[in-house]
């Protein structure tokens, strides 16, 4: 599954977009524990009933947000690769 992506509040996409869309909010916060943040997401919103389809749009927010991501930390001055690596050395914890 490959993504078109595109930020701002009113992107305008090459392909022809339909449907509602898809989203997902995540909300984090400062902790008083040094070297500790918490947070989660706060809302989403699937197109589809179909399970199938939901991880298509499950592939579409996971590569919107990693190149969001990615573009922020390089224009906060942090290094291209040292982003990668820490999207991709990261510890996941399964559910």
């Amino acid at each position: 599954m490959a993504t078109e992506v595109k930020h701002g509040p009113k992107p305008t996409f090459d392909a022809l977009t339909k449907g509602d869309g898809y989203s997902v909010t995540i909300r984090g916060y400062y902790t008083t524990t040094p070297g500790l943040t918490a947070g989660g997401v706060t809302a989403f919103k699937y197109e589809s009933s179909q399970s199938a389809k939901r991880r298509n749009e499950l592939l579409g927010m996971r590569t919107i947000f990693l190149e969001w991501w990615i573009a922020e930390w390089v224009a906060h001055s942090g290094n291209y690769d040292e982003g990668v690596f820490q999207i991709t050395q990261y510890p996941l914890r399964r559910p």
